[in-house]
């Protein structure tokens, strides 16, 4: 029985640091804001099959359509990431719970 409350505060303290650390990784964000800064002008000249986007339709128009499709995609982008991150910090909340109580039936035993 010791064993299993050693093992059980153990997997606490690690899910009371990775609840800790997971608020942070929302600032990871800034990754999708620069490529949404620069892809609209490399974009343009990256080789595609029938030659580069700029050759075809020109730098402004390709830039612009880069852009246009970045405006609608960066929001997705954010909203699926900061989902993903409330979701794991939920399920964290949700474990350290559980074993919070697993804690005290064994401690009240």
């Amino acid at each position: 029985m010791n064993e299993t409350l050693d093992n059980l505060q153990e997997q606490e303290k690690i899910l009371a640091k990775t609840l800790a650390e997971l608020p942070k990784e929302k600032w990871k964000i800034w990754r999708l804001f620069a490529l949404g800064i620069i892809l609209p002008f490399v974009g343009p000249y990256v080789p595609m099959r029938k030659g580069m986007l700029a050759d075809r339709m020109g730098f402004e128009n390709s830039a612009l359509l880069f852009g246009v499709m970045l405006v609608i995609i960066i929001p997705i982008g954010c909203y699926i990431h900061f989902q993903k991150i409330n979701y794991k910090i939920y399920d964290a909340e949700v474990d350290l719970k559980i074993i919070r109580r697993k804690i005290s039936k064994i401690m009240n035993n």
